[in-house]
């Protein structure tokens, strides 16, 4: 009897532990895809009266959160997830792909182009534009995504309860004596 009851508390540690995982990385998604969105908008607004390598500082950095939120997602995907974070990650996932492949075309964009000739002037290329301005408006829209989990996780115990008690007026109500 007692080792069912240590494996039901390991168990049940173990399913707690990975719940709180999950929220962190829902949360590191939500700050990851922010990132993202904030250098996007930063070439967006003056890419061209920037360098090149400014530009590329920007574009390295984007391409490296998107590496983190491929592998955030990764993880996710292999820990157990309520309904409402499941439905979030499948509504994400293809905008997310849709903004790795903008980054990526930006990428290919801005090396077709090449240097400058005066080596770090102002990169004029409508094409990285372009897909810059899709890695942002895809960023925020999967930001806004993991924005959303966070009012439900916060409220989710009390929604919880009311949903028991509801379930079970008895419970909550009190009983006549005099019946």
């Amino acid at each position: 009897l007692m080792k069912s009851i240590s494996m039901g508390v390991i168990a049940l540690a173990t399913a707690g532990l990975s719940l709180a995982a999950s929220k962190t990385t829902f949360e590191d998604l939500q700050s990851t895809t922010s990132a993202v969105k904030t250098h996007a908008d930063a070439v967006n607004t003056i890419y061209r009266t920037t360098g090149y390598d400014w530009n590329a500082e920007h574009l390295q950095a984007i391409r490296d959160e998107t590496n983190r939120i491929g592998q955030d997602l990764r993880k996710l995907q292999e820990s157990p997830l309520t309904s409402t974070e499941e439905r979030a990650i499948n509504h994400a996932i293809p905008i997310l792909q849709t903004m790795a492949a903008h980054a990526t075309s930006a990428i290919q964009a801005l090396n077709e182009k090449g240097r400058p000739v005066d080596n770090n002037g102002p990169v004029y290329n409508d094409n990285f534009h372009n897909h810059m301005l899709a890695v942002e408006a895809n960023a925020a829209q999967a930001e806004k995504i993991f924005q959303s989990l966070r009012p439900y996780e916060e409220t989710r115990g009390p929604l919880e309860s009311r949903q028991e008690q509801k379930a079970n007026p008895d419970a909550s109500q009190p009983q006549d004596a005099g019946r």
